[in-house]
C-alpha cells in the first residue's frame, strides 16, 4: 500500500486509484496541477520510491522538479498545455536524479484526470532505462486515456453504491467488460461454503447468474487460497482450471483478482474472453485496481449494514425501555394492591420514596403524605420490632424477599391488618437501594376467617368431610368428619395444601387447574377424587365444592367430601362385568345383535357381520327389512307379536339373511325381548347361527337317499348288463368259435390233402381266434371284478422305463415306439400296470395305426405316462363316453373288433392303484392317453 498525501478530496475514486497504484510493480505517481499544489507529489507508490531512492514522506508535497536533472521548462510547458486542455496524454523521456546522486533515464507516460470539483491531476507511469519508447500522439495514448476514464467511471459507480452490497457488485459486473477491449464477459463470484456463486454477471457470462462452481479444482479457488491475482492465458491447456466448466461457459482466457472484506478473502472478480492469449500485465493490474475498489465498497456496505442493525437494535432497546417504564408506571398507579418504594439507604432509611393511589384506600394517607413518612409511622408499635428485624436482615443480604402479616395504623386511628410482600432492589455492587413493598388489606378476610371459625362448629355435626380452603388449596379448617376420613387432625392439616397433603388425583379426567377454572367460572365443581389417608390407604370421594366470598376481595372454597370407595369398587366390578359382556358379545363365534323395537340394529358383533360379509360398523342403523328375506318377514312378525304379548320370553326360527355378495345365508335366529323394570319392552337381543352346514348335511342326507334309489336303478342296470353281456358274448364269441370249428374241421377232414401253406393259415386262424376268445374272457372277468368292487391292488415300487419296455415287447409291432422322458419310480401293481400299458398300446394299434410315442413326465407328487398316436382320433361326440363299459364309437363298431371294455378296465385298474387316466386330442392329430400314478415320495404312509 502506498503512502501518500491524504488531503480529503471530493473524488473518492482518486484515492482508490492511488491505493491500487501502491500495489503495482510499475513505478507510478500522481501530481497535483492546480495552483495550490502545482507539480507537487500527491501520491507515489513503492515501486517509484525504490526507483528514486526516496521514502514516500520525503516526496509527498514536494515538487516533481526535484528529481529531474534537466531544466524544468519543457516539463512545465507540457503540463501547462495539458491543464489548458490542449492534450490529455503526454509521453516524455527525461533523466531522473536519485537521492544518492545517480542518474537514471526514464520514460514517463502522463495522463490528465480531474476530480469532481474540476481540479486537475497528473497520473504518470515511469519506465526506467528508456526501455519503453515514448509513444507518439495517437491511438495508444487515446486508448490509455479512455481506459483510465472508464476505470474512474466504474470507481465512481462503485462509490455511489458503496452502502448497498448488491448494487456495488452489479455496478462492477455491468461496466467491467467495457474496460478491457479483449474481454467479452465478467462475473463477481462470492464464497458460499465450499463453493463460489456467480452473484453478478455481464456480457457472455450474463446467462450464468447463480452458477455455482467448487472452490477446489478451479482457478478461482487458487486465487482465494493464495490471495493473489491469477491469469489463465489459455483454459484449454491450463491444468489449474476446470476445463469442462470453462467450455460450458465459453471461456478461453480469464483474469481473476481476489475480493476482501474485514481482512478475509470473500470472492473474486473475473473477466473472461472467448479467445486465448488476449490479456496482458496491464489488464491484470487494472483488474486488481477494480477488485480493490469493489472490496472497499463491500467492506463499506458491510459496515453500513452493521451500523444500521446496531442503530435499529439500540432504537428498539430504547423503545422497549420506554414501554417498560410506561408499563411499570401504569401497573404501579393502577394496581389494586398498595405499592410503595421504601428507601434502604442509610441517609433516609425506611422513608417512602413513592406510593401508589391504592395506598390511600388502605391507610387513608395520600401518596404525597406517605412520601414524607417512614414505615415506622404506619406500623403498630407492637409489630415494629419484628418489622425492624426483617428490614435489618434484608439490608444485610440474608433475605431478598419476605412475606409478613402486620397491623397498620389508619389515618383515622383504627387498626387494619395487612399482608406485606417485600422484595429488595440492589445496585451493581450488590448494595440494597430500596425495597418494593406490596400491601394487601386483609382486615375483612381475617374477620371472615374468624366468623368462619365460629360457624365451623355447625359443620362438626356433618358426618362427611367438610373442608374450607383457599383457591390455591391451602387448608383453613376442616371438621371431625375430615379427621375421621383422612386421619389428620386439624392442627396438622391447617395451612397445608390439600392437594399435596392428600395427594389428590383425578381418576376420571381433568386436574387441579381445570378444577380451579370451573370454580371461578361456574362457582361450583362436582366430581370424584382419589385421596391418600394418613395410614396410606387410597380412598375415593365424591367431592362437591362451591366458591364463596367472605369479602369482595377474598374467595374461599367450601368442600364436602363423601367416602364412596365401596361404591366405586362396586362400579368398577360392574364396569368389568360389562367389559366382559362386551368382550363376549364382540368376540364370541356366534352371531349376536341388539335391535331397537322397530327392528333397527343398535349393535352387531363381528361373527354376525362376518356371517353376512359385512363389518359391524356397516350394520349399525340398518333395518331388518334390509337384511331378512321378504318371505321370512311374515313369520318373524307373527312370532315377535307373541313376544310383545308375553306368550313367551324368546322364540327361535329360521330365516334367510342377505349376504353382501348377493346370496342368501340360512340362519337359526333366537330372539329375546329385554324389558325395563316396569315390564315394558325395551330392546331385542338376537343370537344367530349359520345353518348352511346343517342344510348341507340335510341335503347330503337327501342325496344319499337319492343315491340309494340310484343304486337300485344301478342294480336293475346290472341285471340288464348281465343280459347285455350274454348277448355280447353270444355275438362276440360266436364269430371266433365258428372260425375255430370251421378251420378245425378242415384240418381234420383234409389234413393230408392240404398244402403246408393252407394248413399254416388254418392253424394261425385257430390260434388268433382262440386268443381273441381268451381276451374277451379276461376283459369280462376284469369288468366283473371292477363292478363288484373286489379288485385289490398290491402296489409295489416299479421303474417306469422298465415297465414300458416290457409292454412294448408284448405288443406286436410296438418294439420301435420311441420313449421320451426320465426314468422314475412309481407305486403300482405290476400286473395292473402291464395290463394298462398293453391295452393302451393295443388300442393305439387298432384305432390309431399304432403308437407314435410314449412320454414320461414327473409333475410334483405324480408320474405321468402318455401314449400318443397320429390316427383319426376319438370322435368328439363319443369323448364323454370313452371310458364307459361296453361303449364303442359308431365309426369303429363295424370296422374294428372289440368289446368296448378295454378303456373301462384301464380306468378301473388305474383308480384301484390310486391313479387315473384321461384323454386329450393330440395337437398334431390323433389321441393322447395320459396315465397318472403316485410317486413314492407323495404316497401316504
Amino acid at each position: 500500500m502506498s503512502v501518500g498525501f491524504r488531503e480529503r478530496l471530493d473524488s473518492q475514486s482518486l484515492e482508490l486509484l492511488a491505493d491500487a497504484f501502491g500495489r503495482s510493480p510499475v513505478p507510478k505517481l500522481v501530481l497535483g496541477l492546480d495552483p495550490r499544489q502545482y507539480c507537487r507529489f500527491h501520491t507515489v507508490n513503492d515501486a517509484f520510491c525504490e526507483l528514486a531512492g526516496y521514502r514516500a514522506d520525503e516526496l509527498i508535497g514536494r515538487s516533481f522538479l526535484m528529481v529531474l536533472d534537466e531544466g524544468p521548462g519543457p516539463v512545465l510547458a507540457a503540463f501547462a498545455s495539458m491543464v489548458r486542455g490542449e492534450r490529455d496524454v503526454v509521453a516524455m523521456e527525461r533523466v531522473l536524479v536519485r537521492k544518492d546522486g545517480a542518474r537514471v533515464r526514464v520514460v514517463t507516460q502522463n495522463v490528465l484526470v480531474r476530480d469532481r470539483a474540476g481540479r486537475p491531476f497528473l497520473v504518470a507511469e515511469v519506465v526506467a532505462g528508456g526501455s519503453r519508447p515514448a509513444p507518439a500522439a495517437g491511438a495508444a495514448p487515446d486508448r490509455e486515456m479512455a481506459r483510465l476514464r472508464r476505470i474512474l467511471a466504474v470507481q465512481r459507480a462503485v462509490t455511489a453504491a458503496a452502502t448497498d452490497r448488491d448494487s456495488a457488485v452489479r455496478a462492477v459486473a455491468d461496466q467491467v467488460v467495457e474496460l478491457f477491449p479483449a474481454a467479452d464477459g465478467a462475473a463477481v463470484e462470492l464464497v458460499e461454503g465450499d463453493q463460489l456463486t456467480y452473484v453478478a454477471t455481464a456480457g457472455t457470462l450474463a446467462p450464468f447468474a447463480g452458477t455455482r462452481i467448487p472452490r477446489t479444482g478451479s482457478l478461482s479457488g487458487i486465487a482465494l487460497s493464495t490471495d493473489a491475482p491469477a491469469h489463465c492465458p489459455d483454459t484449454g491447456h491450463d491444468p489449474r482450471v476446470d476445463r469442462g466448466m470453462c467450455e460450458r461457459l465459453g471461456i478461453g482466457a480469464m483474469l481473476l483478482a481476489p475480493l476482501h472484506a474485514e481482512n478475509h478473502v470473500v470472492g473474486v472478480l473475473k473477466v473472461s474472453a472467448g479467445t486465448a492469449h488476449v490479456f496482458d500485465d496491464t489488464d491484470e493490474q487494472q483488474l486488481a485496481l477494480l477488485a480493490e475498489s469493489l472490496s472497499a465498497a463491500l467492506q463499506h456496505a458491510d459496515d453500513a449494514t452493521r451500523n444500521a442493525e446496531l442503530l435499529a437494535e439500540r432504537t428498539r432497546a430504547l423503545t422497549e425501555l420506554s414501554i417498560s417504564e410506561q408499563r411499570f408506571r401504569l401497573a404501579f398507579d393502577n394496581s389494586p394492591l398498595g405499592l410503595t418504594l421504601c428507601s434502604l439507604r442509610p441517609a433516609d432509611f425506611g422513608r417512602y420514596l413513592q406510593a401508589s393511589p391504592a395506598m390511600t384506600t388502605i391507610t387513608g394517607y395520600t401518596p404525597a403524605e406517605l412520601t414524607g413518612m417512614t414505615f415506622a409511622d404506619l406500623t403498630h408499635p407492637d409489630d415494629l420490632p419484628g418489622t425492624r428485624d426483617h428490614a435489618r436482615r434484608l439490608l444485610a443480604g440474608e433475605l431478598d424477599a419476605v412475606s409478613l402479616e402486620r397491623r397498620y395504623l389508619h389515618k383515622d386511628g383504627h387498626v387494619i391488618w395487612v399482608t406485606l410482600r417485600v422484595a429488595v432492589v440492589r445496585d451493581e455492587r450488590g448494595e440494597a437501594q430500596y425495597a418494593v413493598v406490596q400491601v394487601e388489606d386483609v382486615t375483612a378476610a381475617r374477620e371472615a376467617d374468624a366468623q368462619l371459625r365460629r360457624s365451623a362448629r355447625l359443620f362438626e355435626l356433618i358426618p362427611a368431610a367438610v373442608i374450607v380452603r383457599d383457591l390455591d388449596g391451602t387448608i383453613r379448617w376442616w371438621n371431625d368428619g375430615a379427621t375421621h376420613l383422612y386421619g389428620w387432625p386439624l392442627t396438622a392439616a391447617a395451612g397445608k395444601s390439600a392437594h399435596r397433603l392428600l395427594h389428590t388425583t383425578f381418576p376420571y379426567a381433568g386436574g387441579a387447574a381445570e378444577q380451579e377454572e370451573a370454580l371461578r367460572r361456574d362457582g361450583y365443581w362436582n366430581g370424584h377424587l382419589d385421596h391418600i389417608t394418613a395410614d396410606g390407604r387410597t380412598v375415593n370421594v365424591l367431592s362437591r365444592q362451591v366458591l364463596h366470598h367472605p369479602d369482595p376481595d377474598h374467595a374461599q372454597v367450601l368442600e364436602v367430601n363423601s367416602d364412596v370407595t365401596a361404591a366405586r369398587v362396586a362400579e368398577q366390578a360392574l364396569a368389568e362385568s360389562e367389559a366382559r359382556l362386551r368382550a363376549q358379545f364382540a368376540n364370541t363365534g356366534v352371531g349376536q345383535v341388539i335391535s331397537a323395537l322397530d327392528g333397527t340394529l343398535i349393535s352387531a358383533n363381528r361373527a354376525y357381520a362376518a356371517m353376512i360379509g359385512r363389518t359391524p360398523e356397516e350394520l349399525v342403523g340398518r333395518h331388518d327389512h334390509d337384511l331378512v328375506h321378504p318371505d321370512d318377514l311374515v313369520v318373524r312378525r307373527r312370532l315377535l307379536a307373541g313376544l310383545f304379548a308375553g306368550d313367551s320370553d324368546a322364540y327361535t326360527t329360521e330365516v334367510r339373511l342377505a349376504h353382501a355378495d348377493g346370496h342368501w345365508v340360512p340362519v337359526e335366529w333366537t330372539i329375546s325381548l329385554v324389558r325395563d323394570p316396569g315390564g315394558h319392552p325395551k330392546l331385542m337381543v338376537g343370537v344367530l347361527t349359520d345353518i348352511t352346514a346343517r342344510r348341507a348335511a340335510e341335503q347330503a342326507r337327501d342325496a344319499a337317499a337319492a343315491a340309494l334309489a340310484e343304486r337300485n336303478t344301478q342294480l336293475e342296470a346290472a341285471n340288464q348288463l348281465k343280459l347285455d353281456i350274454i348277448g355280447m358274448l353270444g355275438h362276440e364269441i360266436g364269430n371266433p368259435l365258428t372260425s375255430i370249428r370251421g378251420n378245425a374241421e378242415i384240418l381234420t377232414d383234409d389234413w393230408a390233402a392240404l398244402s403246408d401253406e393252407r394248413r399254416g393259415r388254418a392253424i394261425d386262424a385257430i390260434a388268433r381266434q382262440a386268443g381273441r376268445l381268451d381276451e374277451i374272457v379276461r376283459e369280462v372277468l376284469a369288468m366283473v371284478t371292477i363292478e363288484t368292487g373286489t379288485i385289490r391292488a398290491d402296489r409295489r415300487l416299479l421303474r417306469v422305463r422298465e415297465e414300458i419296455g416290457r409292454a412294448l415287447w408284448a405288443v406286436d409291432g410296438a418294439e420301435s415306439v420311441p420313449v421320451d422322458g426320465p426314468d422314475a419310480p412309481v407305486l403300482c401293481h405290476p400286473g395292473h400296470l402291464q395290463q394298462i400299458l398293453v391295452n393302451l398300446l393295443s388300442n393305439a394299434r387298432k384305432y390309431g395305426g399304432g403308437a407314435t410315442a410314449v412320454r414320461v413326465s414327473h409333475p410334483p407328487g405324480l408320474v405321468e405316462i402318455t401314449v400318443e398316436d397320429d390316427g383319426p382320433g376319438v370322435p368328439e361326440e363319443f369323448r364323454d363316453r370313452l371310458f364307459e363299459r361296453l361303449a364303442r364309437a359308431d365309426r369303429d363298431a363295424a370296422a374294428v373288433n372289440g368289446t368296448g371294455l378295454g378303456l373301462y378296465i384301464v380306468r378301473g385298474l388305474a383308480q384301484a392303484n390310486h391313479g387315473d387316466i384321461r384323454h386329450e386330442p393330440n395337437p398334431a392329430g390323433g389321441s393322447r392317453f395320459i396315465l397318472s400314478l403316485e410317486s413314492p415320495g407323495s404316497a401316504p404312509e
